[in-house]
Formats: C-alpha cells, sequence, structure tokens
C-alpha cells in the first residue's frame, strides 16, 4: 500500500468514527498519523519535482504574495500598485511564470508577487499547484484575490494554503514541549482545556516518537492545533 492509499484510509477512518470523549485519543493518534504521512507524501513529491519549482529572488524590506484563482485581477492589481508589467488577458492562465513588482511606501520597498492561479487541488499537484503555493510559505503577507462572484473560491483558498502547512489567520499556539531521558509524558496547562485530555495528548506524543517530555499549554487548542506544533 503507498502513502496516498494510507492517507486515504485514514481520512476515512477519521470520518467514520465520531468524536467524543472515549474516542478523542483514537482520533488524535489517526490525525498525527497521517500528519506524518501527509508531510512524507509532500517530501517525496517535491524531490521528485526538483528542479521544476520556481525560482524566485527576494528584495525589498517585506515581501507580500497575490493568491488566487485564474483570471481574478492579481496581474491587473500587481501592474496598479508596482512597477511590474505583468501580461494581463481576459483568458485563463495568462500568467505563468512568478511575476514580482515593487511598491513604495512611506520609504519601504515592498516586493509583491504575482504567482500562476491555482485551481482545486493545488496542494496535491495540480496545474504545478504545489510548487506555485510553496512561493507563499515565506511570504510576510498573502494577499487573496478574488472574483466577487465566486465567494465559495475563498474556502477553496484557504483549505489549498493549508494543506500544504500554511495558516492564514492563525497565531502559533503557546505550548512548549521538552524532550527528557526519563519519567514519561507529563502535562500541565495555565488554561482550561475543552478541546484535548491529557490521554490525547500523550497519544499524539507518542505517535510522534516521544515517550519522555513535559508539556506545557497556555492556549486552549484543537487537536490539529497541537499537532501543528509538533
Amino acid at each position: 500500500m503507498d502513502i496516498d492509499e494510507k492517507i486515504k484510509n485514514i481520512e476515512e477512518e477519521i470520518q467514520k468514527t465520531p468524536y467524543n470523549k472515549a474516542t478523542s485519543h483514537h482520533i488524535g493518534k489517526l490525525k498525527a498519523k497521517l500528519s506524518k504521512l501527509k508531510e512524507k507524501s509532500l517530501q517525496r513529491k517535491s524531490s521528485a519535482s526538483k528542479g521544476k519549482g520556481f525560482h524566485v529572488k527576494k528584495t525589498g524590506d517585506s515581501t507580500v504574495v497575490l493568491v488566487g484563482f485564474p483570471s481574478v485581477g492579481k496581474s491587473t492589481l500587481l501592474n496598479e500598485i508596482t512597477n511590474a508589467e505583468s501580461k494581463v488577458g481576459n483568458y485563463k492562465f495568462t500568467t505563468m511564470d512568478i511575476v514580482p513588482g515593487i511598491m513604495e511606501y512611506k520609504g519601504a520597498q515592498i516586493q509583491i508577487f504575482d504567482i500562476p492561479g491555482i485551481i482545486t487541488g493545488a496542494a496535491k499537484g495540480k496545474g504545478r499547484g504545489r510548487e506555485i503555493l510553496s512561493v507563499s510559505r515565506n511570504a510576510d503577507l498573502i494577499v487573496i484575490v478574488m472574483d466577487v462572484f465566486n465567494p465559495e473560491h475563498l474556502d477553496i483558498i484557504l483549505r489549498e494554503l493549508r494543506d500544504v502547512g500554511i495558516r492564514p489567520n492563525e497565531k502559533k499556539p503557546d505550548v512548549t514541549i521538552k524532550r527528557k531521558k526519563l519519567g514519561g509524558v507529563k502535562v500541565s496547562s495555565t488554561t482550561s482545556l475543552n478541546h484535548l485530555n491529557e490521554k490525547t495528548i500523550r497519544s499524539i506524543v507518542n505517535e510522534y516518537g516521544m515517550h519522555n517530555a513535559d508539556v506545557l499549554l497556555r492556549d486552549d487548542i484543537t487537536i490539529d492545533q497541537f499537532i501543528d506544533v509538533i
């Protein structure tokens, strides 16, 4: 069974398992396995496409990436606010490469990238989506550009960004995990936990190969957010 099949099977098991206090640790374990498999799959596919990615040279004081579906006006916006000359057309996929521009603002040089439009399934590699979205990972700001008549595209874009490890509009959870040699997994928190319990936390930490660690939570976070921390 290859990685993609394992991912599919675990996703189906998670969907079939009702979430409650009795099953939360099992779901946590499944989600941890799923996260590890997805990361492994991304690494393999990224290695397979090595050398085919987009070359981006960062300059200026900060970097902004324009993300959106094809033909929603990213190139027009870039041309209006920067010194760039990105090709504009009334047909899909006008931009086939990364087009940079510089916007001057109060003495700062803000580098803005117009990237090719993404499509549903981009994070899984459709339309070179993984390479396109990877440009966004190191940006200081992601601006989502949309067609006003297709508001449903926002949820799709946010999902695609999450699937390549980007967490839009979220702050990093205040969680500390320190490995130790002995003593098992000790869990403590400075706030009440509504989404996690100690059994679930231990299951997830153990799944990542840590059997002795101190875990301190200062935020009430979900299973997915805890896995992100690890």
